[in-house]
């Protein structure tokens, strides 16, 4: 159960019950296909069951970051234009950050109206739409927002907040209500062409 590193997603932590003994995994990576947890020491008895138990808490505020990340990158394209795109990302459980195409500093004016337009989404309530399999050419169609140099396979996973579309292996909130609020602290250049936003949502948020 647990979710490995991966589209910018943190891995999961939790603890594998043995039995007699719990040790914690304090994260998850996917290597050639295979999920690697990795754990604070080695289990004595590697033999019978073993209940593997994700941390829920921290994997919630990951998918308040996650559903967020997609949120502004619908803002973006909205406020700014079609010419941004997603040039790298990190969603953890205290803050996310977005890399972006763009060609020119954000005004002031302009990082407070990306920032009411995910507030104005995650007040209304949208539903998550979660296509698991469908075929890359109906993805795209729909609309669906693909990363510029990934490759993908002949069916994709879609993830769908109201118009917000795109293609998507993480997890996500079933309502943009979850996601509690959202504030950037920061945006600026990170190379020629490219701007970083970091922003906080959930808990981090409130605190």
């Amino acid at each position: 159960p647990f979710y490995a590193e991966s589209g910018g997603q943190i891995g999961d932590r939790g603890f594998l019950d043995f039995g007699d003994e719990s040790i914690d995994v304090i994260d998850t990576k996917k290597e050639n296909n295979e999920f690697i947890h990795f754990v604070s020491s080695l289990p004595e008895n590697v033999e019978g069951e073993v209940q593997a138990n994700v941390d829920g808490a921290l994997r919630q505020e990951i998918m308040k970051n996650h559903s967020a990340t997609h949120l502004l990158h619908y803002a973006l394209r909205d406020l700014l234009g079609n010419h941004v795109e997603q040039k790298g990302s990190m969603v953890a459980a205290d803050k996310l950050r977005f890399d972006f195409s763009h060609f020119e500093k954000i005004t002031d004016d302009q990082v407070e109206k990306i920032e009411w337009e995910v507030r104005q989404l995650i007040r209304e309530q949208m539903a998550l739409e979660d296509f698991r399999s469908m075929p890359i050419s109906k993805a795209k169609e729909m609309g669906a927002m693909a990363l510029f140099g990934e490759k993908y396979g002949n069916d994709v996973r879609v993830v769908k907040f109201g118009d917000s579309i795109e293609l998507c292996g993480g997890t996500h909130v079933e309502n943009t209500a979850s996601i509690g609020g959202f504030k950037i602290i920061s945006e600026g250049s990170v190379a020629s062409g490219i701007r970083r936003i970091e922003a906080l949502t959930g808990i981090a948020y409130q605190e």
